[in-house]
């Protein structure tokens, strides 16, 4: 026996949302918008308010309307972080470590200057190197304010270093010149939390040193010009030894490894 495939057939809130999402994703209405107030929509679409109030849950569940209490309805400005937050909620659920996200930035990155090593010009490569100088004179403060020991201090200079990174890896992202690695890399920023390094009995210029060295291997790789090449480069940087590896393992996903500063600098000495 057989059956005829009758199909679906669309509620009114769902019409309602799926017209209003097309005006979002086709640019018609952008980000920080603001929507028509409910009596205006039912005016608009001839339905009642229970149907505009289905049709704005729906548009908000898949992270691309919010609602301001007392102000109104506005087009968010990116669905990003309600995606990350989801991802991140369903690698806890399957107790994810921390090195499940690292890993999977082994095998990402290579790929992405490989990419930007043959698609960045001569402008974007500028801005990369532009962006990884401004990182390296917050990370180098940083780790000043932290000689002092002043808590306002350290607290403000690790949030412009975390910004100034960003900044930069969105940047080398951007020299790929695809959609995807872009929002997969800003993703994967989002994921990957830094690592604690603590007290080392090396100077901190190691520290200093190390972090000066491996933003001049990112610029180097892109300025190869040669995708093989620095896919190579980058997997080198990307090496750790099974102590750090055994130490991510054991840090769940979304928080912070606490790796000790000797082992830390330990597992990098030979690419130096």
């Amino acid at each position: 026996m057989s059956f005829k495939n009758i199909g679906k057939r669309e509620t009114l809130p769902e019409r309602v949302c799926k017209t209003i999402k097309e005006s979002i994703l086709s640019g018609e209405l952008n980000g920080g918008d603001v929507l028509p107030t409910e009596p205006e929509l039912e005016n608009q679409f001839g339905v009642s308010r229970a149907v505009i109030r289905d049709a704005v849950r729906m548009l908000m569940a898949q992270g691309l309307v919010e609602v301001k209490h007392g102000k109104g309805m506005y087009v968010s400005h990116s669905q990003l972080a309600a995606f990350t937050d989801a991802l991140l909620t369903s690698l806890r659920r399957d107790n994810a470590s921390a090195w499940d996200v690292e890993q999977f930035e082994q095998m990402f990155l290579p790929q992405v200057f490989a990419i930007a090593s043959v698609s960045a010009t001569e402008e974007e490569i500028e801005i990369v190197k532009a962006r990884g100088d401004s990182y390296i004179k917050i990370f180098n403060q940083l780790i000043e304010a932290e000689k002092s020991e002043i808590s306002k201090s350290i607290e403000l200079k690790s949030k412009e270093s975390h910004e100034k990174f960003h900044e930069l890896m969105l940047s080398i992202f951007q020299c790929t010149h695809n959609k995807m690695v872009s929002l997969m890399g800003e993703v994967l920023l989002s994921l990957r939390k830094w690592r604690t390094i603590s007290e080392t009995e090396s100077d901190d210029v190691e520290v200093e040193k190390s972090e000066e060295f491996f933003i001049g291997k990112y610029i180097e790789a892109i300025e190869l010009r040669d995708s093989k090449k620095a896919s190579e480069l980058i997997s080198r940087l990307l090496h750790y030894d099974d102590s750090m590896v055994d130490i991510m393992k054991k840090t769940p996903v979304g928080q912070s490894p606490e790796i000790p500063g000797e082992t830390f600098l330990s597992a990098y000495k030979e690419l130096f």
